[in-house]
């Protein structure tokens, strides 16, 4: 599921809005009224990534009894300068907070497994292949061949039955 990316879609509203504010003199009107426009905008992307993560929930909860989450250190993650802004803008911990309360309310399971090497294991003969991120395909030695995320997304569900078996 690719994530809709609201932020970098707002960014040069998001810009022109804060240089507006910037030109302002501190304790003006005009920069008060210049703040509350720029709070508007990041309130608007605030709301479409709630309203996103609310339907797409909806959806796994509807579709799925057991979920199954990588329990990640997104506070760790986000420390990444490359990839901080695209972590923050999908917004996983509030997908993840949304689809836990909608699954114990419908009766279904929501499993967090631990990440460790669930993209360099191969799903097929469990085989540890390392690769970089660039790389985006998983070929293992025994022949088995998968994108690196679907063979990601198998170890994780592995490991959520083991857990709740």
């Amino acid at each position: 599921m690719e994530s809709p990316q609201f932020l970098r879609k707002s960014e040069e509203k998001l810009k022109r809005k804060q240089r507006a504010v910037s030109k302002k003199k501190r304790g003006s009107g005009r920069r008060r009224k210049a703040v509350r426009k720029l709070a508007k905008v990041h309130e608007k992307v605030a709301n479409q990534r709630r309203d996103y993560a609310h339907k797409e929930s909806r959806k796994l909860v509807n579709e799925y009894g057991l979920i199954a989450f990588e329990d990640l250190n997104i506070q760790g993650m986000v420390k990444n300068h490359h990839l901080a802004k695209n972590i923050a803008d999908s917004g996983w911990n509030q997908l993840v907070q949304f689809v836990t309360y909608k699954a114990e309310s419908a009766g279904r399971q929501v499993v967090q497994v631990n990440p460790w090497g669930t993209s360099q294991q191969c799903s097929n003969c469990g085989e540890i292949v390392k690769k970089s991120l660039t790389v985006r395909v998983h070929q293992c030695p025994c022949g088995y061949v998968r994108d690196r995320d679907e063979n990601a997304a198998i170890n994780i569900l592995k490991l959520a039955l083991h857990n709740v078996s």
